[in-house]
């Protein structure tokens, strides 16, 4: 029986679920380690302060854990220490933890999209201040879409028409410290020369705007299964589809896919190389674009309300009908992904 590590919260919450009970309590861990036990694995769940780095027991350990989305993702920083330091020492965390890193935070996913090569028809700029921005902004056209580096569901994304619109938006998302500007003006005063402190330094990113837009879709891959639903663009919310309630998606065969859209989002996850995979999709007609990606504690919704899936076989795209509860589907993924990465340690050449 081969052995896995789940690390949960303190509030031993692992992974996101929808219709959970109780409310944002997460996948059901009994499910969990009976779905993984049947195919061969023993799951050991431990909160993640009882991770010991002075121990050498996680070298070479097979490590999955939850994420947060905890209000200023306070405890999501305690988890990216606690996983990259697993991956520092060794530990095969799954996703690795450049993934964790690019959760709920659009700034790196967009830097990570670029340097990983998953698209690169999408133009995008991240920022870590007003006067980065300044420094650019004879360059922009307009309109142009808005993201905060933070936020679910739509909330932080903009439409903006106008360079007086973008300052006025990157100043209405950043929460000043009025004591300490003082402060920094009382530098000013003091030193000679002194530069002060930019009064707005909340990371955020420009993306390239696709007009017409009409719907986006949601492509959900846990190993060999994909789930997908349609996502209008929502009344009165500018560009966005997230966020405007599910009544109104459609899953499965009633999304209406266009030709190519599964084969766009596939190579996307193998390049991701994770078990599971989060993509947002959009088409203007001739081209597919990735608007978003996540790896961990994304959300379900097309898993749990679509009443089959799609898989490739032979080139073709099939769909099989019957639902699957997501703690089989989680731990399939896991099982698939750690095959591939033994038969990829098997082709690897090996010396003394």
């Amino acid at each position: 029986m081969k052995h896995i590590i789940a690390l949960k919260d303190y509030k031993s919450v692992f992974g996101s679920k929808k219709f959970n009970f109780p409310y944002r309590s997460g996948m059901d861990k009994e499910k969990l380690a009976y779905y993984f036990n049947q195919i061969g694995y023993e799951i050991e769940y431990k909160y993640f302060n009882e991770v010991d780095f002075r121990s050498t027991a996680y070298i070479g350990s097979n490590i999955i854990y939850t994420s947060s989305e905890d209000v200023g993702y306070y405890y999501k920083s305690y988890i990216e220490d606690v996983i990259y330091g697993l991956e520092q020492m060794g530990a095969n965390v799954m996703p690795s933890y450049n993934h964790l890193r690019a959760n709920n935070n659009k700034v790196f996913m967009e830097f990570m999209r670029d340097y990983s090569n998953y698209t690169n028809n999408l133009k995008s700029k991240a920022f870590g201040a007003l006067e980065d921005l300044k420094m650019h902004l004879k360059n922009i056209t307009y309109p142009i879409v808005f993201k905060t580096a933070g936020g679910a569901t739509g909330d932080g994304v903009r439409l903006i028409n106008s360079e007086n619109e973008l300052i006025a938006q990157v100043k209405k998302t950043t929460k000043r410290n009025y004591k300490m500007d003082l402060w920094d003006i009382g530098r000013a005063l003091k030193h000679k020369g002194y530069i002060k402190e930019c009064r707005y330094r909340n990371k955020f990113i420009i993306q390239e705007f696709i007009p017409d837009l009409k719907n986006d879709w949601k492509i959900l891959f846990y190993g060999e299964k994909l789930y997908i639903f349609k996502r209008p663009i929502q009344k009165g919310r500018d560009i966005r589809a997230s966020g405007g309630g599910t009544h109104n998606y459609l899953y499965g065969l009633e999304a209406g896919a266009p030709d190519g859209v599964y084969d766009f989002a596939l190579e996307i996850y193998k390049k991701m190389n994770v078990p599971h995979a989060s993509i947002d999709v959009a088409y203007d007609g001739k081209e597919f674009y990735l608007i978003e990606f996540q790896s961990l504690y994304f959300g379900t919704s097309a898993l749990v309300n679509s009443d089959g899936y799609f898989t490739k076989k032979q080139n073709t795209w099939e769909y099989i009908k019957g639902k699957i509860e997501l703690e089989k589907a989680y731990a399939d993924g896991v099982d698939r992904h750690l095959k591939k990465q033994e038969r990829a340690f098997v082709k690897e050449p090996h010396t003394n």
